[in-house]
């Protein structure tokens, strides 16, 4: 099964989590990650900018499992 998020306009929390958990980091681009960011509520752009598609992946992992 493939999932393109670039063809998805909203992703939606329980999709970016799923994206964090279950979906290797090759699979992706760096817009699908800061997309599954903003899905999951993060708006300081000193993490939506980050430059390394890496940085923004571990980012992705720490805010799919975080209460906050």
């Amino acid at each position: 099964m493939s999932i393109y998020l670039k063809d998805l306009s909203v992703v939606s929390p329980s999709m970016a989590r799923f994206v964090a958990l279950e979906l290797p980091l090759q699979s992706l681009t760096k817009k699908d990650i800061v997309k599954c960011l903003k899905a999951l509520g993060v708006k300081k752009s000193e993490i939506l900018s980050l430059k390394w598609k890496q940085e923004l992946w571990n980012q992705l992992q720490f805010f799919s499992t975080s209460k906050i």
